[in-house]
């Protein structure tokens, strides 16, 4: 799929936590997007809403086929269903690796600068 980054979404007076600040700030702090979503993105949020279902879903086989594809076609690595865990999202990723891998008193790097919930997502780990 081609889509061109380089277009510019002005997000000033939208709501947007990264955006609707001061004049001349200029928001380094969080990791937003600043690009419109891809076409193929809108329209399959826009096909999953329009079922009019918001209830919890399954995480589906073609998910995990997807992630085995992709790394075995790009970087020619076979991964495992098995080997796969779904996150809703990198600091929970984040503090359940940490579980996985340590042990109670083991140290963890954190290479700074980072977000700074990095560090509580490995200390409730």
């Amino acid at each position: 799929m081609k889509y061109n980054f380089d277009v510019l979404t002005d997000r000033r007076n939208s709501d947007s936590l990264k955006w609707d600040v001061a004049e001349n700030e200029l928001p380094m702090w969080v990791a937003d997007m600043d690009f419109r979503t891809a076409p193929g993105i809108i329209e399959a949020v826009q096909k999953r809403a329009a079922t009019g279902i918001y209830g919890y879903s399954i995480v589906p086989d073609r998910w995990y086929d997807a992630i085995i594809s992709w790394w075995e076609s790009r970087h020619g690595i076979r991964f495992e269903k098995e080997w796969l865990s779904f996150c809703t999202g990198v600091v929970p990723a984040i503090s359940s690796i940490v579980k996985r891998v340590t042990n109670l008193g083991d140290r963890v790097l954190v290479q700074t600068p980072v977000y700074d919930i990095f560090f509580h997502s490995i200390e409730n780990a």
